[in-house]
């Protein structure tokens, strides 16, 4: 699951227009908007379709940038090729230097 929030800046004379467009599209839900600015929420099953959700916004005519605000990643089954259910983290190991089972 991946969930972000974003601030698209619009021309101010195409922001009703920009929020239709970005309305219309999948993964895409306006939060709010006012001249010159539209709070977008993207809610999608993976990290690769928000990333081009968001530059695809840039495309949208009338739209001078995008802002990522927040972004919350959670994985599905697997991280990488090891199925997250063996994967054991043990933060107090990690920081005293003892193997915890992670890379870091």
């Amino acid at each position: 699951m991946s969930i972000c929030s974003v601030v698209v800046f619009t021309r101010p004379e195409s922001t009703d227009t920009v929020h239709a467009d970005i309305a219309a599209r999948v993964h895409c839900e306006v939060a709010a908007a006012e001249s010159g600015r539209v709070i977008v929420i993207i809610d999608t099953h993976d990290r690769q379709v928000m990333s081009d959700t968001i530059m695809a916004l840039n495309d949208i005519d009338g739209v001078i940038g995008v802002s990522l605000v927040y972004e919350y990643f959670e994985p599905g089954d697997t991280i990488g090729n090891a199925p997250a259910s063996d994967v054991a983290r043990d933060d107090t190991a990690c920081m005293a230097g003892e193997s915890c089972g992670c890379d870091g």
